[in-house]
């Protein structure tokens, strides 16, 4: 009797706390990397909430993903505050060219490469399609890969949040060090293979 109490508190936490773990989550990081790799196009509307000042920002931006023989390239156009909206980057490799209108923007990026609104989408797909993540897990009716990784600022942590059928991105959650620095949420996100 104290058994049957004991595994159905057990099911009952479980149950309330929507996560469950995937039985071949190795396999599942694997198919998700190849989604992302073998998609030749990949279009992204991400609201982005920044902490990494004393007040939080918030920014909506559209990304677009080329992948052609091999040689990608993406746009990026910020689509929102509307004081800024306009701005774009092409970026190709780990170079991003800023522009609004036909006028190049000079622009420093920071040193803190994936953790700036400016760059974190770049860096959020880079993690789908080379990163091996730490854990795997179902939570709710999402899919959630977490990466960690040391860098120069310290520990960065990418839980990042998929449809588990299309393994479109919905949201990842940034930390460093501890601390939330990045919310993304994904407004629409399409991979066409």
């Amino acid at each position: 009797m104290f058994r049957r109490i004991i595994c159905t508190g057990m099911l009952c936490l479980l149950t309330l706390c929507g996560c469950s773990a995937v039985s071949n989550p190795e396999d599942l990081a694997a198919s998700v990397r190849e989604a992302y790799v073998n998609a030749s196009d990949i279009e992204i509307v991400t609201d982005i909430i920044s902490n990494l000042d004393e007040e939080a920002m918030t920014y909506q931006i559209g990304y677009a993903y080329h992948n052609q023989d091999g040689n990608a390239s993406a746009e990026m156009t910020l689509l929102a505050p509307e004081s800024i909206a306009g701005i774009k980057a092409h970026i190709t490799g780990e170079d991003f060219i800023f522009s609004y209108e036909d006028t190049e923007l000079e622009t420093a990026m920071p040193d803190r490469k994936g953790l700036t609104p400016s760059d974190v989408t770049t860096y959020l797909l880079d993690t789908l399609m080379t990163g091996v993540p730490k854990q795997v897990w179902m939570e709710e009716d999402l899919l959630v890969l977490r990466y960690e990784n040391e860098e120069e600022t310290g520990t960065v942590v990418r839980d990042i949040q998929l449809q588990p059928d299309t393994y479109a991105l919905t949201c990842a959650q940034i930390y460093s060090n501890g601390e939330q620095i990045m919310v993304c949420n994904v407004v629409s996100c399409v991979l066409q293979p």
